[in-house]
């Protein structure tokens, strides 16, 4: 390979961009990204393989220089391509975001439906498998604000 062609090469930046339905949460250059996918714990760095998977609700983790940002999300899609990693979840906040009481709430409300969901009704798995994912994101968000979180 030319000099130049290795310039090139080394001119190439990783980045990541979190993305809700509501706003961008994070869309910047990143030295590592590390996030649970669908086959487990994945870290990407510069010149991945191309990966397309979903994602779970866990913490995602971006690492670039010496900062480390970190951000609860809920269930979507993750795609890495041509140096750009890409997660797409319907929720996603940083720990100093998360507002503790209102996603315990959140976790107690659907426990209380799960409890009061009749086994006979024809929709109750669909209607169990709703609740319940919106329970594991809000345990999500009170784990990652109590880990992560200044407080």
């Amino acid at each position: 390979m030319s000099e130049e062609g290795n310039q090139q090469q080394e001119g190439r930046q990783l980045f990541c961009r979190v993305i809700t339905p509501e706003k961008v949460i994070y869309d910047g250059e990143a030295d590592l990204v590390v996030a649970r996918i669908a086959d487990g714990d994945i870290g990407v760095k510069r010149d991945h393989a191309p990966v397309v998977s979903t994602v779970e609700p866990r913490e995602v983790r971006i690492y670039q220089d010496d900062e480390k940002y970190v951000f609860a999300t809920s269930d979507g899609f993750f795609k890495v391509s041509e140096n750009l990693v890409q997660i797409l979840v319907e929720e996603a906040a940083a720990p100093d975001e998360i507002d503790v009481e209102e996603a315990e709430s959140r976790v107690e409300n659907a426990e209380n439906e799960l409890s009061e969901l009749s086994e006979d009704e024809e929709d109750s798995e669909r209607q169990r498998a709703d609740i319940e994912r919106r329970r594991q994101v809000a345990e999500n968000l009170v784990r990652v604000a109590r880990e992560y979180g200044e407080g």
